[in-house]
């Protein structure tokens, strides 16, 4: 990647994290991540499942939001089937773009209703979808569509949505704690101050700068969060490492933060699980003006489910991605490099190329360590 395209991709993340404080420029830069990889549409979605309450919902290259939502809720059961069924994307890994006409036989999408009386009529042969969140309490996805005239989806378009899928993962989570509702930089201290999460604000080497009161509490409670040598840590040493390392990078280089920091697992004696979500804060337009000093904010939050092991172990030790992470238990399980390729829906060159990964993260030279390494994380780390 030349110079200026890594200044821009750059400036690019730097929006997408922008619209954690203002979900409104969401479109602006759903038009600017088609633009940049040759998309024909984008559309970016998220649910909540406790209110029956629509998060983001964001269009570009495509028709109005509201003509989508309908449209949507028309097609509902035609699009789950045009991506395989419920199940099928249920094993589609978070983050991962999955190509649909990789991931679906063809009869299946040339006889699907939403496919010939929507896209097609559009020109919209094919499609690359990303999972961004599958939790109890929230749904979310993004969906790139492809134009006949611009021919097969190419790896180059891929490889720049599995870059930015992590933060717009967690531009979405973090959106999700504030209601969706814009934050106007005056009035951050206030708004976070209202939030029922925890949020800590930190410098670059997570010294804390400001807390609202959830977190003051926990902080008081030494439960899950507290402060050792001044920075803030956990009762997890290997734990409070991840956490103070997703910060210094987040501080550094936000674009190079990639899954760090989302959904670190707070190891507790007891209580409710909790995680905490990592948002760079020094660059952006938005960001950069909300409080001196702090390069971080630091999200509290309760879990969508219990600890997974060795999963969570395998995120915090060898940061790997939910798609190497799901291809590291597949191979542990018995499965081929062809019947995971088939399982996800994803190339034998993506499965080959995340395993590659998965080796060189892990220091594991043979399928046979990986399986080892899988039985040795037994405990919280």
């Amino acid at each position: 990647m030349q110079q200026a395209s890594v200044e821009r991709f750059s400036d690019l993340i730097g929006k997408i994290y922008d619209c954690v404080i203002a979900p409104e420029r969401w479109t602006e830069v759903l038009n600017e991540i088609r633009t940049e990889f040759g998309f024909a549409t984008a559309v970016l979605s998220a649910y909540s499942l406790t209110n029956v309450r629509i998060g983001v919902n964001a269009a570009s290259g495509t028709d109005p939001v509201p003509t989508m939502a309908q449209t949507s809720k028309e097609y509902v059961a035609d699009i789950v089937e045009l991506w395989g069924g419920i199940e099928r994307i249920r094993q589609y890994p978070l983050g991962e773009p999955i190509i649909r006409s990789q991931a679906v036989p063809e009869e299946i999408i040339l006889g699907n209703r939403y496919h010939r009386e929507w896209a097609l009529p559009k020109g919209l042969f094919d499609a690359v979808g990303v999972a961004l969140v599958r939790e109890k309490a929230m749904i979310g996805n993004a969906t790139f569509s492809q134009h006949e005239a611009d021919g097969a989806i190419e790896d180059a378009q891929v490889d720049g949505l599995r870059l930015l899928a992590p933060h717009i993962r967690r531009a979405v989570i973090i959106s999700n704690l504030f209601d969706m509702k814009t934050v106007e930089a005056a009035t951050f201290a206030a708004t976070v101050e209202t939030l029922t999460v925890g949020v800590v604000l930190t410098d670059e080497d997570s010294k804390i700068v400001h807390t609202n009161a959830a977190a003051s509490a926990m902080l008081a409670a030494g439960d899950p969060i507290l402060t050792r040598h001044g920075r803030i840590a956990v009762q997890s040493a290997a734990t409070t490492t991840s956490l103070q390392s997703a910060i210094a990078q987040a501080a550094k280089d936000e674009a190079a933060l990639g899954q760090k920091g989302i959904g670190i697992p707070i190891p507790r004696p007891s209580g409710d699980p909790l995680v905490v979500h990592v948002l760079p804060l020094r660059r952006g337009q938005t960001r950069s003006g909300l409080i001196q000093r702090a390069a971080a904010a630091l999200f509290v939050a309760s879990a969508s489910g219990p600890p997974q092991l060795p999963h969570d172990a395998l995120v915090h030790l060898y940061d790997l991605t939910p798609a190497e992470i799901r291809i590291f238990e597949l191979i542990c399980d018995g499965h081929t490099r062809d019947a995971i390729s088939s399982q996800l829906g994803v190339s034998i060159s993506t499965v080959k190329s995340h395993l590659f990964h998965v080796f060189e993260k892990t220091g594991c030279r043979r399928q046979v360590d990986l399986v080892r390494l899988a039985k040795s994380l037994t405990f919280p780390v």
